[in-house]
């Protein structure tokens, strides 16, 4: 019980910062305009144009490519602004825990060090899935009652969404502990999440490179560090219903996961307060 009382002092606070509040504001608007601006003119069950605010498409699309062709722009747009808000969002959690006065009223109840962290943790990424997936769910309703289309592997997209937000968490959890500093954690993490999709490009990246050795480097920062570009690509093709060319992405991204909040919870456990 005391476990899930963290959990719900990190909702409250939360709320206290309106980082909550205003994550659903914004979400809320994105439902609205996909409730009372997006409409689908079927043409014979098959075939539909789109019109948003009254701007309508000049030709008919197959209805089927129509749905996962929103839906897929609707996972690449709470991918990357979604996961961008989420992290600036939830970035003084860790660093307010470590407050004195704050961290002396976790450490003087029964609770033991992984409790406490685990539970901050596990509040925070709660709170982003959430908002996640009051968007995801709600869009895919009006969406598939407007069309008449099913998608369920757009709910899958939101499932990944959240996993890659836990994932940059992880990272920024740890950074928050040996810092103290809520934006010197976002600025990493962003660099981390924004110098992804260059290790990609490896094969020219080496051709640049003066030895091999670098790009041993290079590939070993690609296999550590998270993969949240190829994240994002698995996101849309859930979305779109294409079929995945590889979770390599995901297992080594959950593997960085449990070796950065193994360690935060080592660098925790011997942290003098």
């Amino acid at each position: 019980m005391k476990f899930l009382a963290i959990i719900q002092l990190t909702f409250r606070e939360s709320f206290y910062k309106k980082t909550f509040m205003g994550f659903l504001a914004i979400s809320t608007f994105i439902i609205l305009v996909f409730l009372f601006a997006l409409n689908l003119d079927i043409v014979n069950g098959a075939q539909s144009a789109i019109s948003l605010f009254g701007m309508k498409s000049p030709e008919l699309v197959d209805l089927d490519v129509l749905v996962t062709g929103v839906e897929g722009v609707v996972s690449v747009m709470l991918f990357t602004i979604g996961i961008f808000m989420s992290l600036f969002s939830t970035s003084s959690l860790i660093p307010s825990l470590l407050q004195t006065g704050f961290i002396d009223l976790f450490i003087s109840k029964p609770l033991n060090r992984i409790q406490i962290l685990s539970g901050r943790f596990i509040g925070s990424v709660t709170i982003v899935a959430f908002n996640i997936f009051y968007l995801i769910i709600l869009t895919w309703l009006i969406i598939s009652v407007k069309s008449g289309i099913w998608n369920w592997n757009f709910l899958l997209a939101g499932l990944i969404i959240v996993f890659t937000f836990a994932v940059l968490f992880s990272m920024m959890t740890f950074l928050g502990l040996i810092s103290k500093s809520g934006p010197f954690s976002l600025m990493i993490t962003y660099l981390i999440l924004f110098f992804s999709p260059i290790l990609l490009q490896r094969d020219q990246i080496y051709a640049l490179l003066s030895s091999r050795y670098y790009g041993y480097i290079f590939d070993g920062l690609y296999y550590f560090l998270p993969k949240t570009a190829e994240l994002g690509k698995i996101t849309t093709q859930l979305a779109r219903g294409i079929p995945v060319d590889s979770w390599m992405p995901v297992w080594t991204s959950f593997l960085f996961l449990i070796f950065i909040f193994l360690l935060s919870i080592y660098i925790f456990q011997r942290k003098d307060f």
